[in-house]
């Protein structure tokens, strides 16, 4: 059936869902071995609708606690009509770990508007309520600048995240900064971009730099003595190509992790605090 002069045509198209969120998640060694399962963990069903769980008070021994949390995850056609909107966001409330790294509040959000299938390939994505509020490293507040805009704008169809030259140069300037500290570099970030950047993978931070550490930092990186490596903000981006791509989209997914700790003296494991992800693929209806 035709549309009305002043409506939209509808679109014959299908789209599956897929966010999830949690507030921490930890593999500790030292002193104590634990695993910390994820906490407050969220997923969204295939159809989309919307979920929220509460983070009740959590402190395992004087390692790790937090005071509350939420995660929430939704997923609907978006209202302007031009696809299909995921919203998914982590916040995490008084967060201490060892009495080294505190926050007051840190959230994760990423929201997403999928295209309907056969009107294009790329999602646009915002990371609008992000943010870390009083965040304190060894006693020290620091102030984090973010560059939410990392990705900048959604790319032509052509070119992709993965392509575009803007988001390419914005991704080469951080690992420039972060190329100083020769021991993190190896780990996630090497000197050439490209060598982790390919056609499918994108590994950035919406960080661009913080200023009040207790240590020079190298980017969204602290490297901090007698207690280990501090990664703030960490976005990678994946892409998995459809193999039946007159049927359905390419998938997307983009996560983000706003505190991830490699402890290596005071204790020894890993951590993370405020974590979301989302894709999505759409395809005919």
């Amino acid at each position: 059936m035709a549309a009305r002069a002043n409506e939209l045509p509808v679109i014959e198209a299908l789209h599956e869902y897929n966010a999830e969120a949690e507030v921490l998640s930890a593999d500790l060694i030292q002193p104590l071995k634990e695993t910390i399962k994820p906490r407050a963990r969220v997923k969204l069903l295939k159809g989309g609708h919307y979920r929220f769980k509460k983070a009740s008070p959590f402190r395992f021994e004087g390692i790790i606690s937090y005071e509350s949390g939420y995660t929430q995850v939704a997923g609907h056609p978006s209202s302007k009509r031009d696809g299909f909107t995921t919203l998914v966001t982590s916040v995490v409330e008084g967060l201490n770990v060892l009495d080294v790294v505190t926050a007051d509040r840190v959230v994760a959000q990423i929201s997403t508007v999928h295209p309907f299938f056969g009107t294009g390939q790329v999602p646009s994505v915002t990371f609008l309520g992000t943010r870390f509020e009083n965040l304190r490293i060894g006693g020290h507040k620091v102030e984090v600048h973010r560059q939410l805009d990392i990705l900048g704008p959604k790319p032509s169809e052509s070119d992709s995240y993965f392509k575009d030259a803007g988001v390419q140069s914005r991704i080469s300037a951080q690992y420039t900064r972060i190329a100083a500290a020769n021991d993190l570099v190896n780990e996630a970030y090497p000197k050439d971009p490209l060598a982790l950047n390919g056609h499918d993978v994108l590994q950035c931070s919406v960080v661009d730099s913080v200023e009040g550490s207790p240590v020079p930092p190298f980017g969204h990186v602290i490297d901090l003595p007698h207690f280990g490596k501090i990664f703030l903000g960490e976005l990678k981006v994946t892409r998995e190509p459809s193999p039946k791509p007159k049927e359905e989209a390419d998938k997307y997914r983009f996560k983000l992790t706003m505190i991830r700790l490699k402890m290596g003296c005071l204790a020894q494991g890993n951590t993370t605090a405020g974590t979301a992800s989302t894709n999505g693929q759409g395809g005919k209806g």
